[in-house]
């Protein structure tokens, strides 16, 4: 006579968990979104900054805001002293960070957007201003900006003519002129002075390989200069 044999309770389960996995879909990983870039609020672009803590004479925090992003855990802030070209960089999950600046400076700032888990990130527009100084009714104008050529470019032309161009704004609203120099050495000393525009046709050899150099400064209605880096291209 045959014998019926019961299996023990758990190991049915186990042989039933094991054998329905055939037809089952993965789940998918979740997808994660590059962040976006954050909207500038405060320090206000191209104007004086007049608020924040005093620390001494050459001295203040200045405390920078902006709009969150969507899709970003944390924030790194890029603050450049444009008088000694130093940059400064801090890190928040918020949106605002407080900074010691030099008084009387002007300075530009940005702000990268983040994102855990991905390697892309995002940059808020560029804005510029001056931390104010104790007892300055005047300021000079921000340094000029290369918009053509870029520095670092490479030129691949066959006119002897080119056109240098270049941004410039003053906190006054009062920028008057410019003096451009030009040359094939650093720093170059040939200049055209008094330049009315922001722009300015220069001689070039194409075809030569010479690599050029290049500053704007900029000067107000009250005599207030800027100096702008020392930008270089390459003519092939």
């Amino acid at each position: 006579m045959l014998k019926h044999q019961t299996l023990p309770i758990g190991l049915f389960i186990l042989l039933v968990s094991c054998s329905g996995g055939e037809g089952e879909s993965e789940v998918p990983d979740p997808v994660i979104e590059n962040p976006e870039a954050a909207t500038l609020v405060f320090p206000f672009e191209n104007e004086v900054c007049l608020e924040g803590n005093i620390l001494s004479e050459s001295e203040s925090e200045v405390t920078f805001e902006w709009n969150s992003s969507a899709h970003t855990d944390s924030y790194t802030v890029h603050i450049e002293n444009l008088t000694a070209g130093q940059t400064q960089t801090l890190n928040t999950n918020g949106v605002s960070v407080t900074a010691k600046l030099q008084r009387n400076t002007p300075y530009s700032w940005q702000v990268e957007s983040e994102a855990e888990g991905i390697s892309e990130t995002a940059l808020s527009p560029l804005w510029k201003f001056y931390n104010a100084g104790e007892g300055t009714e005047t300021y000079a104008p921000f340094p000029a900006e290369a918009i053509n050529p870029k520095t670092g470019a490479n030129i691949d032309t066959s006119s002897k003519l080119l056109t240098l161009s270049w941004n410039g704004n003053d906190p006054d609203n009062d920028l008057m002129e410019f003096d451009v120099y030009f040359d094939t050495v650093t720093p170059p000393t040939h200049f055209e002075n008094t330049v009315p525009e922001n722009s300015l046709n220069v001689s070039i050899s194409p075809g030569s390989g010479t690599v050029y150099y290049w500053k704007v400064v900029s000067r107000d209605t009250g005599n207030n200069t800027s100096h702008s880096e020392i930008f270089q291209f390459k003519v092939n």
